[in-house]
């Protein structure tokens, strides 16, 4: 998808830069652009519909079950809502099926983000800011790989 999405833009943007800027051209760029814009935004999912409970928990703070249930339990953190609480991306805790049914850039998301968890002080309030790169990396991974077990879940 991502690939696509690079391409439709690389070629209208090789488009534009042969023809002249007569109002006409910019107005065939600007609707261009809205398809492209709109193309994206239906492709790439944000962490509020990817993962609903994890994104309410993160912007309240996380309490110590939550903490513990993202440095612990990787069925239900963040990395296991979605993949719909079904411990699939883990092979269903059994190792060998990982490549086959699961996804070890998933484990290694979840892992990252149970590091988090488990280094800062029980003292410290956890909020998404401290996660956000390692999100931001696992909703690009997600929406390159993963995308359509998140629309099979909402159906």
């Amino acid at each position: 998808m991502l690939a696509l999405y690079v391409y439709i833009m690389d070629k209208l943007k090789r488009s534009y830069h042969l023809k002249g800027t007569s109002n006409n051209d910019n107005l065939r760029k600007n609707r261009a652009e809205q398809i492209v814009e709109k193309y994206r935004q239906d492709q790439y999912l944000t962490l509020k519909e990817v993962c609903p409970t994890w994104f309410e928990r993160l912007n309240r703070g996380l309490a110590k079950k939550d903490r513990d249930t993202m440095a612990h339990d990787s069925k239900y953190c963040l990395v296991g809502e979605a993949w719909g609480f079904t411990g699939r991306h883990a092979g269903y805790y059994i190792a060998p099926l990982i490549p086959f049914i699961g996804c070890w850039t998933c484990i290694k998301y979840g892992n990252k983000m149970g590091n988090i968890a488990r280094r800062k002080p029980a003292t410290i309030n956890l909020h998404s800011t401290d996660f956000e790169p390692t999100i931001t990396e696992f909703l690009t991974h997600w929406n390159e790989r993963h995308a359509g077990i998140t629309k099979k879940l909402k159906r």
